[in-house]
């Protein structure tokens, strides 16, 4: 039955669309760290999805990354406002519909200021980055690891010659870090012994400050520059530059969408470059934001309630933010209407 035969009364609707159901589809999801909310963009073109996917709620205020566990909830890195250890600091575990579930790990666990977090062997993994003014153990940054239950928060790596971890990336049975502090891409076994620089930057012609790094179809890497010389810079799997994409201002998120370009995060930007045209394009430019890093989720948009399939309870989300633009705005209008209500009925049934 095609999908447009389940835009029928509202009444009969569960005998009329038992055929129906929600497709799953992946999402981008970046931080806005100047609004504390999440937006969400199309994996595959770049396309904006929505400006208040996960909304503010008061526990977040500097989430960096975000990324999804096999249980489909999300767990989020937040190091906080400023460089103190503070209680702000936190990795937080939340719905795919953004609701709050447990603080995973914080300052009372050793952890401060955690930034890029990601989900590999087995765990979940996340950096903390060191620093001698804050950090219960001076100058030694440090991976950390959680079992998906949130049991077993590990120290599982800790090192003075990471200098100041911000991105990690799984490769090769360890981690790419990004280390700011010599600006050198590392490579980190999981067992910790010597790491061992992926791209060894001089700072000035390579790579200064790097931030997220990503890894491409093609088996490259592509990393943010964030200071002078400002770009994308583009790696082969033995870490030798390739390819760089210079002439923009302070690049933070990298990631490879569906149809090649490269989606980047710069401040109040969200932009696409083509590399095979070395054309760029505007997604987001809207002041009052701070973008940071990129991620993807699986989820069915239409579940509002989270509850694995699209029905009732969903229904009751949409309508009791009628009006307003809060959760159901599926079409990121700005405003839940009978639009966004015929978009919810249009996907009735399970999610899968």
């Amino acid at each position: 039955m095609p999908r447009t035969a389940c835009l029928t009364k509202l009444l009969p609707l569960s005998a009329a669309c038992v055929a129906c159901a929600a497709s799953a589809e992946t999402l981008v999801v970046i931080p806005d760290t100047l609004n504390d909310r999440v937006w969400a963009f199309s994996a595959f073109d770049g396309t904006l999805v929505s400006s208040n996917f996960i909304p503010s709620d008061g526990r977040m205020k500097q989430v960096m990354q975000i990324a999804q566990t096999p249980q489909g909830t999300l767990v989020m890195a937040d190091p906080g406002t400023d460089l103190t250890c503070s209680a702000d600091d936190a990795v937080r575990e939340y719905t795919a519909c953004g609701q709050y579930i447990r603080t995973l790990a914080s300052p009372a666990d050793g952890v401060c200021n955690p930034e890029g977090i990601c989900v590999a062997y087995g765990k979940i993994w996340f950096a903390r980055q060191a620093d001698a003014a804050f950090e219960p153990a001076p100058g030694r940054s440090a991976l950390w690891s959680i079992n998906f239950d949130g049991t077993g928060l590990t120290e599982s790596c800790a090192r003075a010659d990471l200098g100041k971890i911000w991105g990690l990336l799984p490769h090769n049975g360890g981690f790419i870090v990004s280390d700011g502090t010599d600006d050198n891409l590392e490579f980190v076994p999981l067992d910790c012994s010597a790491a061992a620089p992926f791209h060894d930057s001089d700072g000035v012609s390579g790579i200064d400050f790097p931030q997220q790094a990503a890894k491409l179809s093609d088996g490259w890497i592509v990393a943010a520059g964030f200071t002078a010389p400002y770009g994308l810079f583009f790696y082969d799997s033995n870490g030798i530059v390739q390819y760089l994409f210079p002439g923009i201002t302070s690049p933070r998120g990298v990631f490879e969408l569906g149809n090649g370009e490269i989606l980047y995060t710069g401040g109040t930007r969200v932009m696409a470059y083509n590399p095979n045209s070395a054309q760029e394009r505007t997604i987001v430019d809207q002041l009052g934001t701070s973008f940071r890093w990129i991620s993807t989720i699986d989820v069915c948009r239409e579940d509002l309630d989270c509850s694995g399939d699209i029905s009732g309870g969903d229904l009751g989300v949409l309508l009791g933010n009628w009006g307003t633009s809060g959760r159901g705005d599926l079409d990121n209008s700005g405003s839940v209407n009978g639009a966004d209500l015929g978009l919810l009925l249009a996907q009735w049934g399970p999610c899968g």
